[in-house]
């Protein structure tokens, strides 16, 4: 997961949401691989350590929990391991399958500020908003024995969107957000091993019966990070969420993650992302593959209220194509 930010007439972030992210080229090719392994403080180590997450939830904050409406709640933790065998076989098998493919993406963005009325309170109040459509792009880049992508978006021209420079193409966004087919990697059997995990019951959506397991980074542990950045001045955030896993098939069907802990010291309350996923077969193959359609993200930085909502259509297979000239 990534953010990046500009300084604008407002200021501009770039939040990747995924589980790794990269920066946006410079050229039309792809970038060449995901950023390095991430290297966290002593004291953001220590942060995350102290952090209360849903692997320790009581049964009340399950029940109340708004995104686990109707959960049918695991009294015991025994099939845990068995869930997470299975869903590990189907993310290396998704990972494995994968073919680069490119997208259309619309994004919604809207941005509201905080109003204190007086000591009693305030509310939100609308500022920008803005709606523009990209291409998006989604290429495979394993980390050595850590699968990754690398996910950039371009303009309709297939020109490359640069969020380290005042791109006008992005004027008018508060915060800019990718890295979302990314998500499902915090289930591969790699990030298993870095990652504290927690049965929590089973709930329908869309139609389909899904266990849902919850996670949650061990900072001592982990080999990906949330990248926030703010102009050239970056930070490793860490998340927990929640994953819906077919019951039959073990697809993932949706993954939600916010923060391990607020970021204080960055102006960081809060960052929760929901990433639904779809069964897609893109044009120029017959293979079927789990790719995100709908993405909504918001964020609490500094009293600004961010949200994005992203959707995605038009899946195709992506090629890179080149001609010598003299």
């Amino acid at each position: 997961m990534k953010v990046r930010a500009l300084l604008w007439s407002i200021m501009l972030m770039a939040l990747g949401i995924g589980a790794e992210g990269a920066r946006l080229p410079q050229t039309a090719a792809p970038p060449q691989a995901p950023e390095s392994e991430i290297k966290l403080t002593p004291s953001e180590i220590e942060l995350y350590k102290s952090a209360q997450t849903l692997i320790d939830w009581t049964p009340s904050q399950i029940q109340h929990s708004p995104y686990l409406h109707k959960l049918r709640p695991a009294g015991r933790q025994d099939q845990l391991p068995t869930i997470l065998d299975r869903v590990g076989q189907t993310v290396t098998r998704m990972f494995h399958n994968f073919r680069n493919v490119s997208c259309d993406e619309k994004i919604v963005s809207a941005a509201y500020r905080y109003r204190f009325h007086n000591s009693s309170g305030g509310n939100y109040l609308p500022g920008s908003h803005v709606s523009r459509r990209f291409r998006y792009i989604i290429v495979r880049r394993p980390r050595g024995d850590l699968p990754a992508f690398a996910e950039y978006r371009t303009d309709l021209k297939g020109n490359p969107i640069d969020v380290t420079a005042d791109d006008t193409r992005l004027q008018g966004f508060f915060m800019i957000t990718w890295d979302f087919a990314s998500t499902f990697l915090y289930l591969s059997p790699a990030d298993q091993h870095d990652n504290r995990y927690r049965y929590l019951g089973i709930q329908t959506i869309r139609n389909r019966e899904c266990h849902v397991v919850g996670f949650a980074q061990d900072p001592e542990k982990v080999q990906r990070g949330n990248r926030f950045y703010i102009g050239s001045y970056g930070v490793v955030n860490l998340v927990q969420g929640m994953a819906w896993i077919d019951t039959q098939t073990f697809q993932i069907l949706r993954v939600m993650i916010w923060l391990l802990a607020p970021r204080k010291d960055i102006g960081l309350s809060s960052q929760t992302s929901t990433v639904d996923f779809f069964p897609v077969r893109p044009s120029g193959t017959d293979k079927v593959l789990w790719l995100p359609r709908d993405v909504r993200v918001e964020d609490l930085y500094r009293g600004m209220k961010v949200r994005n909502i992203h959707q995605y259509s038009n899946y195709k297979l992506f090629r890179v194509e080149s001609t010598i000239k003299p």
